[in-house]
């Protein structure tokens, strides 16, 4: 490992685009058009100058939900509209909102209680399947945290197998656990001593591994063993925040991981998120939920205690992820 500035490390900086493209959809869904109120490293930024994105037809962008993301799934799916559904509703028509401007956009649904090897072998069904579903010319695979792992052993199995499709066309990291996490590493043991014991809100039973794959003793040799696939482009999403604005189940982790680094969302270390020969879109200011999962809207007590109230235009965030990465695709 050598730690870079990350335009050492081959990664292509596409924050101001990004910035700009943000501003014209935080205007569109009545917000400041000011992306720096939520992102770092960007000054108040016009983006009526930009073009027009018109998601081609054809496009089905999958979304691949993070660790214990079933266990809240009936209402907070990654950037989904935050709308209390019985599962599998949600993986659809959580997402419904998108259509007009984005087209095709689901959630894959996986065990967030499994390891990333166990779930890339349902996720490289999945990916192969959707490549063969009629009208389908292009696939963008959005991973949040842990599903980046999943995302990448996914496509490890379709390259080995022969079956990577051709209509995969991109790969968006969202905070993903890339690199690993220490929090990982540290409470492991004791999470695989007590995890069996329960499942708590609506968390299918554990099947062992979620945790472990989260280390960085995993994630790092595989990192190192393995070349990613050539052919998709590759996008980075971090985020970071101070204490004071983590939302308050993660302040505990936040304060672990800023003995290393304070540049963390409370369950990853920003940079450690960065994809190899990616394009960094944004730096968020937020912590690891806050920016993507509508919890502090969530029907149990529990949950909305130890989120963050904070408010947070996901929507748009989404809309010009997507469209930044469709943009950059036709280019």
């Amino acid at each position: 490992m050598a730690t870079l500035p990350f335009q050492a490390a081959g990664i292509e900086d596409g924050r101001e685009a990004f910035a700009a493209r943000f501003s014209r959809e935080l205007e569109a869904d009545g917000y400041p058009a000011n992306p720096s109120n939520w992102l770092h490293h960007v000054d108040e930024t016009a983006g009526k100058a930009l073009p027009v994105e018109v998601v081609p037809r054809g496009m089905s962008v999958l979304v691949i939900p993070g660790i214990f993301g079933d266990c809240v799934d009936e209402q907070s799916l990654p950037f989904s509209d935050g709308i209390a559904r019985e599962r599998p509703a949600n993986y659809t028509e959580g997402y419904a909102h998108y259509r007009a401007s984005l087209g095709s956009v689901r959630a894959i649904q996986l065990s967030g209680r499994a390891s990333s090897a166990s779930n890339a072998v349902l996720l490289a069904d999945e990916v192969q399947a959707e490549a063969q579903r009629a009208g389908v010319e292009a696939i963008v695979l959005v991973a949040y945290s842990k599903g980046l792992p999943d995302a990448l052993l996914a496509l490890d199995v379709l390259r080995r197998e022969g079956r990577l499709p051709s209509e995969l066309k991109a790969l968006v990291s969202i905070s993903g656990v890339l690199l690993g996490t220490p929090i990982a590493d540290r409470y492991q043991r004791l999470h695989d001593s007590l995890a069996p014991l329960f499942a708590p809100l609506g968390c299918s039973q554990s099947a062992g591994g979620e945790v472990a794959s989260l280390t960085v003793r995993e994630r790092l040799p595989w990192l190192v063993a393995r070349r990613l696939p050539e052919r998709i482009a590759l996008y980075s999403v971090v985020a970071h925040a101070e204490r004071d604005a983590v939302s308050p189940g993660l302040r505990h982790f936040h304060d672990l991981l800023a003995t290393l680094d304070p540049m963390n969302d409370g369950q990853v270390i920003a940079g450690w998120s960065l994809l190899p020969g990616s394009t960094l879109l944004a730096e968020v200011k937020s912590d690891h939920w806050t920016y993507v999962l509508p919890l502090s809207g969530h029907p149990s007590l529990l949950v909305r205690t130890i989120a963050s109230p904070a408010d947070f235009p996901r929507a748009a965030f989404f809309r010009a992820v997507v469209k930044s990465v469709v943009q950059d695709l036709q280019r």
